[in-house]
């Protein structure tokens, strides 16, 4: 059996996680398997083997061919962990992708043993494939099969296989207006990948091309430019990161779409606007349906903001540790710059998903003179409290003047006169320094903010709320988790009248 095509892979690697693997970063020896805490890396997807690759070193080619055998001696049966669908499909696409670079100058029996471990993994990938968790998930799965379609004499059943289960995803998970129905942007990213990735792969199989998978790579690009910040990074909504901006440039353009970002999606629910130097996007969509809520957050109508390459709001976000404590605190409502109610979710998280979703989102944008406006709502505590969140942003045409109101309404299904305690938390960027705080004699507050490069600004509030400045932490970078603040607005909402609390960002 022989490779009949090894998959361009276009994707920079990163040397200096390649150099830590060649320091002796983890070992498949070892009890303690490097799996997170130091680096979000999983040995056994073999992802890194791109990074082995970018270090230009003979040694990093030994090594990676070193740890394949390693892994098949250990690992070449059926293991429970490393043999699940998505982690076996991210290994066998690095291993077909990274083909010819582990493989120059091995010996006959070690190119066998990979191969028929390639197929002894395939066949049970075949079987589990269906029962893999729907969206990015069963995207890498579907790509994983047509890759070794592609790549292995006689495969073809498993290239028709996997192509007709990714354009059956493709259906169901990337919306008209591009998003995909995680509503995640790292996934945004990692699926555009993947769809890249596959189409290039039938090309060059002299395959049939699939406009479906096309027709997505042409929406899912320009979305994806929409849920960057100035920076370049992504927001940090719903499990993302922010990443780096360079690969998303490398995958903007590897797509060749050209099409640019929304300023409003209306299937996938993100509201995104740029005035000046400031850029703001704001989450106003529905949460993600069951079967893709594995990794949703119950962050509605909370926004982020930057100046510049500089972000002063933001939402605290995920732990690369998936089933960590921090995860599942950076889950809450609480941990998102948006409105609260009694501490509790606007959504409940149960299992791993969602157990209960706000029955109405509504979202609206417009724009007059430069100047935008966003306002929604939900209505995600009008069982338990009998209140409906409404949100409405205002930003300048110069994006130095931005005001919002966060008002508390009756519900108007419920019957009894609504009490609850609510907190509005601010989230700040872990740069960004707080400089002062006063109080005006009428009851309005100011706290002065800056950061480096974003320029001084001020938080202005209204009477009638107390202002608090409390710890809070960020996790939006993969692999660290860092000390901030919060600003907190907080007060108690009673009787039947709508309640506004205004605030207002602006430039000193």
């Amino acid at each position: 059996m022989q490779v009949l095509l090894v998959p361009s892979d276009p994707w920079p690697g990163d040397s200096e996680i390649g150099n830590a693997i060649l320091g002796g970063a983890f070992s498949f020896d070892s009890k303690e398997m490097w799996r997170g805490p130091e680096l979000s890396i999983n040995p056994h997807c073999f992802t890194w083997l791109r990074d082995l690759k970018a270090t230009g070193s003979k040694a990093g080619r030994r090594l990676g061919r070193e740890m394949i055998r390693d892994w098949l001696d250990r690992f070449g049966r059926y293991d429970h962990y490393s043999w699940a669908a998505d982690i076996t499909a991210e290994r066998l696409i690095n291993w077909l992708s990274q083909y010819d670079y582990f493989c120059q100058g091995a010996d006959d029996e070690f190119r066998g043993s990979l191969l028929r471990g390639i197929v002894r993994q395939t066949r049970h990938l075949s079987r589990v494939a269906r029962k893999t968790k729907r969206g990015a998930k069963r995207v890498r799965v579907a790509k994983s099969l047509i890759y070794v379609g592609a790549c292995l004499p006689s495969a073809q059943r498993q290239l028709d296989r996997g192509l007709t289960m990714l354009e059956d995803e493709v259906r169901h998970c990337i919306h008209p207006d591009g998003g995909t129905a995680e509503r995640c942007p790292s996934l945004q990213h990692s699926i555009l990948r993947d769809l890249i990735d596959v189409r290039s792969t039938l090309a060059a199989s002299l395959q049939e091309s699939s406009p479906l998978i096309q027709g997505a790579i042409d929406r899912a690009a320009p979305m994806l430019r929409g849920m960057r910040l100035g920076d370049g990074g992504l927001g940090v909504f719903n499990g993302g990161f922010e990443e780096k901006d360079w690969q998303i440039d490398k995958t903007l353009s590897q797509s060749g779409s050209t099409g640019k970002p929304p300023g409003r999606a209306p299937h996938t629910g993100f509201q995104r606007i740029t005035a000046g130097r400031t850029t703001i996007m704001m989450d106003s969509g529905s949460p993600p349906p069951p079967g893709y809520d594995s990794r949703a957050h119950a962050g509605l109508l909370s926004f982020e903001m930057s100046v510049g390459r500089n972000r002063l709001i933001v939402n605290c976000g995920s732990s690369w540790e998936e089933s960590s404590e921090w995860s599942a605190v950076g889950r809450t409502t609480a941990a998102h710059s948006t409105l609260v109610i009694e501490n509790r979710n606007s959504s409940r998280i149960h299992g791993g998903g969602f157990s209960r979703r706000p029955a109405t989102i509504q979202s609206d944008q417009r724009s007059q003179d430069g100047a935008s406006l966003i306002e929604a709502s939900h209505d995600g505590y009008a069982p338990a409290y009998g209140v409906v969140h409404v949100r409405r942003i205002y930003v300048s045409s110069n994006g130095q003047d931005v005001r919002g109101q966060d008002i508390l309404k009756r519900a108007a299904q419920t019957r009894r006169n609504p009490k609850a305690q609510f907190a509005i938390r601010f989230h700040l960027h872990p740069e960004v320094t707080i400089d002062s705080m006063s109080i005006w004699r009428k009851g309005g507050q100011i706290i002065e903010i800056s950061r480096l490069g974003g320029g001084a600004w001020q938080f202005c509030l209204e009477g009638g709320v107390a202002i608090e400045v409390k710890d809070s932490f960020y996790q939006g970078t993969r692999n660290e988790r860092r000390r901030t603040r919060q600003i907190v607005l907080s007060g108690e909402y009673r009787g039947t009248e709508p309640r506004a609390v205004r605030w207002a960002i602006r430039r000193r």
